[in-house]
């Protein structure tokens, strides 16, 4: 199989600021009130009934999608082995 590169930067405009996901939140409750004035929310996601994480990562910066999540959790993993690997003085 081939090896991907590894993804360190947006492809479309090169930030390095990270990613973001879409998720769903079910049973979270948001509190609006009879005048249509949004109530204090800040607790809205403590109790939430399920929460669905976003499968595709986007640029923070420009917005568009990166790859899959899973490519970068794939990603992360080989290079916290490699890491673990050079703390206990082991090969590459």
């Amino acid at each position: 199989m081939k090896k991907r590169n590894v993804i360190t930067c947006c492809p479309h405009c090169g930030s390095t600021e990270g990613i973001y996901t879409k998720c769903d939140y079910i049973g979270v409750k948001y509190g609006i009130g009879f005048d249509h004035e949004e109530q204090n929310n800040s607790e809205m996601y403590d109790n939430c009934g399920t929460f669905r994480g976003g499968k595709v990562a986007y640029c923070q910066t420009c917005g568009k999608p990166i790859c899959r999540v899973s490519t970068l959790e794939k990603q992360w993993a080989e290079a916290q082995a490699a890491r673990e690997r050079k703390d206990r003085g082991e090969e590459a």
